[in-house]
C-alpha cells in the first residue's frame, strides 16, 4: 500500500482514537480538584514492554498486577492470554525480552548478588542473567551455563549483552562474555537458544570490553580500555584483514564519537558525533582512510542519542528518539519519514514512537503520551483498510482531564547561564495565585527531564502543588559545554541552579516563599539534603530517596558502577579533592540541618548503597535533628516492587502535607 493511502486512512481514524471508549472522561459533575487514589499513581504501568513476534502473529509483554510482575503472550488479534514469568520484584527483575523466533523469547533477568573481592572481603554487585524460555512457558533454559570443571563465569556479573540477535538464523545469539576468570577482555560467543550450547565466534583483540558487528554478523568494531584508563576504537574490514585505529582517548579525555553499528553497507559505519555543539548521526565511510565524517542527521534543538532504527530488511532508517509533534525529523529514511507523519497527525500533540514491527512491516505497535496522558498502546496494522487501535494504558485508573501538565521554564542562574526547566501547576490554581511549591530535581546527575509524563511530578500536582523540575548545568540534552559546566559541580555550582530556580518562581509570584520543599530521589535526593544544609531558609523540608550522602566515601569506592576514572573526571577524588568533597557531603554537615529531613532506601540497592542513608540518620540523630528513615528490607534502586513504591508515595504526601501544608484546593 503506498505511504499516501495509508496517511491519509490514519487522519481519518485520529478523532475516534483521541474518543476511544476504553479512553476515560470526567463526568460533567466532578469538580476539577477531585483527588485521584494514591495507587493510580503508585503503581508500576499496568502494561510495559510490548512486543511482536517476527511473523506479527503474537504479542509479548509485561503486565504489572498489584506486587507481581509478568510476562505474558497472546495473539495479536487476542485470544487466551499464557503466562510465561511472574516475580515479585525482589529476587529478580525483567530487565527486558526479545522474541527470537516466533515461538521463543529470550530474557534478561536482574538481581542482587555478592561477589568476593580477596578472600575475607566482598562486594555487592547487580547482575544479570539471560535465559530463553517458549511463548507457553516451557523449556527454561538459561544460556549462559557454568561449563563442567570450569571456573570461566567467576568474573561474568553481566550476562546479558547481546551484540547481535541473527534474525534470519533465529536459533543463535552472539553475545559477549569474559575470555576467562583472570581476565576482563570480553570476547563473542555464539549461543544456542535452545540448549545454551555456546562456542567461541570472535575475539582476540586485548583489554576489549564492547564490539559491534555488521549486517552478515562479522566482529567489525571493538571498543578497548587499557589499565592506565585509555580508551581505542578499533575497526576491522569486511574481510577480517586489518584492524584500524578508528580513535584513541587518553584517561579522562572527552570522547567525541560514539559508534552506533552498520545498516546493509558493510563499509558505512554509523556514529554519533557533535554537531554545532549537540550530539548528532554522521556516517564513516571505512574506505576513506582518514575516516571523514558525514553529517547524516542531526537537529538544532536535541541532542541525538539512542540506538539505531533497522527495517526488516537489515537497513539502518533512523535513530529512536520520539519527540512531541514530529518524531518523522528522526528517520532519514522516505517511507518511515512518512509513516511516522501520518502516526503524529492522527495522534498530534504526542510522543509517538514505533516500536516492535513484524519482519514484513505490516504490523507494529505504537508507544504514545504526552506531559498529560501517561502512555498508550497502539496496535498497528496495514492493509486495504489501514488500522490502529488502542490495546492499553500504562495507567488505567488516571483520568486524563484530571492529570496536570508540564509547561516549560527557563530563567538565568546567577552566573548568566541559560537554566531550562518544566513547571507543572495543579489543575485549576490562579495564575495570579502563589502556590505551594515542590521542587523536585531529577537524578542522574547527567539525564534530564522532560515534557512527557512523570508519575511523581503527576502525583504531587494532583495533590495541589505547584511541581519545578529543573535541568540544572550538568544535564544531558543541551550540547557537551552544559554537561561539561556540571564537573565537579555536586553541592556547589548545580545546587546553586536549583536554589535560583526556586527563587525565580517566588519572583515570579509561582510560589509561596513560606511554603517551599525539595524532593528528590537518587543524585536528586543528594540535592535535596543539600538543599537542607545549603539553604535551610529556603525550605520548610527535605524528602529524599535513595540519596548520596558521602561523597569521600562514593570517590573511593571501587564497587561503583562507574569507572575511578569517571568518577574522578565528574565527581572528584577522595584524596586529591578531599576538603571540596567533605565540604559537599551532607552527611558531614547534619549539625546545619535545621527543616525536617525524610528518606527511604532499600537494603538492595545497588546503585546507591543503602549504608549512605544509615550514615546520614546516624548524623542527623547525633546531632538532635528532626528526621524520618525508612528501610525498604530487599528494595532496590528502581522501586521494582510495587508495596515499596505505595509506601514512598503515601510518606511523600503526608511529608508535604506536614511541612508546608496541605496542597492549593483547587474548583
Amino acid at each position: 500500500m503506498k505511504n499516501r493511502t495509508r496517511r491519509w486512512a490514519l487522519k481519518g481514524i485520529a478523532s475516534s482514537c483521541v474518543a476511544h471508549p476504553l479512553l476515560p472522561s470526567r463526568a460533567s459533575n466532578e469538580p476539577a480538584h477531585k483527588q485521584h487514589p494514591i495507587e493510580a499513581f503508585a503503581r508500576r504501568p499496568l502494561m510495559e514492554r510490548v512486543a511482536l513476534s517476527p511473523n506479527g502473529e503474537r504479542l509479548a509483554a509485561i503486565i504489572n498486577n498489584g506486587p507481581t510482575s509478568t510476562l505474558i503472550t497472546r495473539g495479536f488479534a487476542g485470544g487466551p492470554v499464557q503466562s510465561v514469568l511472574s516475580t515479585d520484584n525482589l529476587e529478580f527483575t525483567i530487565k527486558w525480552f526479545r522474541w527470537v523466533n516466533n515461538d521463543r523469547l529470550v530474557l534478561s533477568l536482574r538481581f542482587p548478588s555478592q561477589r568476593m573481592r580477596d578472600f575475607v572481603q566482598s562486594i555487592a554487585t547487580q547482575e544479570t542473567r539471560l535465559v530463553a524460555v517458549n511463548a507457553d512457558g516451557s523449556q527454561l533454559v538459561n544460556l549462559v551455563k557454568s561449563k563442567l570443571g570450569s571456573n570461566d563465569l567467576r568474573w561474568a556479573i553481566s550476562q546479558d549483552h547481546v551484540v547481535d540477535w541473527m534474525p534470519e538464523d533465529g536459533k543463535h545469539l552472539l553475545i559477549e562474555l569474559p575470555n576467562s576468570h583472570l581476565s576482563y577482555t570480553r570476547v563473542l560467543y555464539k549461543v544456542n537458544v535452545d540448549t545454551g550450547d555456546r562456542s567461541f565466534y570472535a575475539g582476540g583483540l586485548a583489554e576489549s570490553i564492547d564490539w559491534i558487528t555488521d549486517h552478515q554478523h562479522r566482529a567489525r568494531l571493538a571498543r578497548c580500555i587499557d589499565e592506565q584508563g585509555a580508551t581505542t576504537l578499533w575497526v576491522n574490514t569486511p574481510d577480517n584483514e586489518s584492524w584500524r585505529q578508528l580513535r584513541r582517548y587518553a584517561p579522562g579525555q572527552t570522547q567525541d564519537l560514539e559508534a552506533l553499528g552498520f545498516g546493509i553497507d558493510p563499509y558505512l559505519l554509523f556514529v554519533l558525533a557533535p554537531h554545532q555543539g549537540l550530539q548528532a548521526v554522521h556516517t564513516i565511510d571505512l574506505r576513506d582512510k582518514a575516516f571523514t565524517l558525514s553529517l547524516k542527521l542531526s537537529d538544532e534543538r536535541y541532542e541525538l542519542d539512542g540506538d539505531l532504527v533497522h527495517n526488516g530488511q537489515g537497513e539502518a532508517v533512523g535513530i529512536n528518539i520520539s519527540r512531541e509533534g514530529d518524531s518523522s525529523i528522526f528517520y532519514w529514511d522516505a517511507k518511515y519519514k512518512e509513516w511516522q507523519k501520518a502516526l503524529d497527525e492522527a495522534l498530534p500533540r504526542r510522543f509517538n514512537q514505533i516500536g516492535s514491527v513484524s519482519r514484513d512491516g505490516k504490523r507494529y505497535v505504537l508507544s504514545s503520551s504526552s506531559t498529560g496522558l501517561p502512555g498508550q498502546w497502539y496496535l498497528g496494522e496495514e492493509g486495504e483498510s489501514p488500522s490502529l487501535r488502542l490495546f492499553a494504558q500504562r495507567y488505567p485508573e488516571l483520568e486524563i482531564p484530571r492529570i496536570a501538565t508540564k509547561n516549560p521554564v527557563e530563567y538565568q542562574a546567577r552566573d548568566g547561564l541559560l537554566i531550562k526547566g518544566y513547571l507543572t501547576r495543579p489543575l485549576g490554581a490562579k495564575a495570579d495565585q502563589p502556590l505551594p511549591l515542590v521542587l523536585f530535581p531529577h537524578g542522574g546527575p547527567h539525564a534530564e527531564d522532560g515534557p512527557g509524563f512523570d508519575e511523581w511530578a503527576a502525583f504531587m500536582a494532583d495533590r495541589g502543588y505547584a511541581v519545578l523540575q529543573v535541568n540544572y548545568r550538568g544535564s544531558t540534552g543541551r550540547g557537551q559545554a552544559f554537561l561539561e559546566a556540571g564537573k565537579r559541580q555536586w553541592g556547589l555550582q548545580m545546587q546553586d541552579d536549583l536554589t535560583d530556580a526556586a527563587n525565580e518562581m517566588v519572583k515570579l509570584g509561582v510560589a509561596d516563599k513560606t511554603r517551599i520543599a525539595i524532593v528528590g530521589a537518587s543524585y536528586g535526593g543528594y540535592a535535596a539534603l543539600m538543599g537542607a544544609i545549603k539553604t535551610p531558609s529556603l525550605f520548610k523540608g527535605a524528602f529524599a530517596f535513595a540519596p548520596v550522602t558521602d561523597l569521600i566515601e562514593l570517590t573511593s569506592d571501587e564497587g561503583q558502577g562507574l569507572s575511578q576514572e569517571a568518577i574522578r573526571k565528574q565527581i572528584g577524588h577522595h584524596k586529591d579533592d578531599a576538603s571540596r568533597l567533605k565540604a559537599t557531603s551532607p552527611r558531614l554537615h547534619a549539625d546545619k540541618v535545621q527543616i525536617p529531613v525524610y528518606m527511604i532506601h532499600g537494603t538492595h540497592d545497588r546503585q546507591v548503597p543503602y549504608q549512605h542513608s544509615v550514615w546520614m540518620a546516624e548524623a542527623l540523630k547525633a546531632a538532635g535533628k528532626p528526621h524520618e528513615f525508612v528501610t525498604l528490607e530487599n528494595g532496590d534502586h528502581q522501586l521494582s516492587h510495587y508495596p515499596y513504591r505505595l509506601r514512598l508515595f503515601g510518606d511523600l504526601e503526608k511529608f508535604l502535607a506536614k511541612t508546608i501544608g496541605p496542597g492549593r484546593i483547587t474548583s
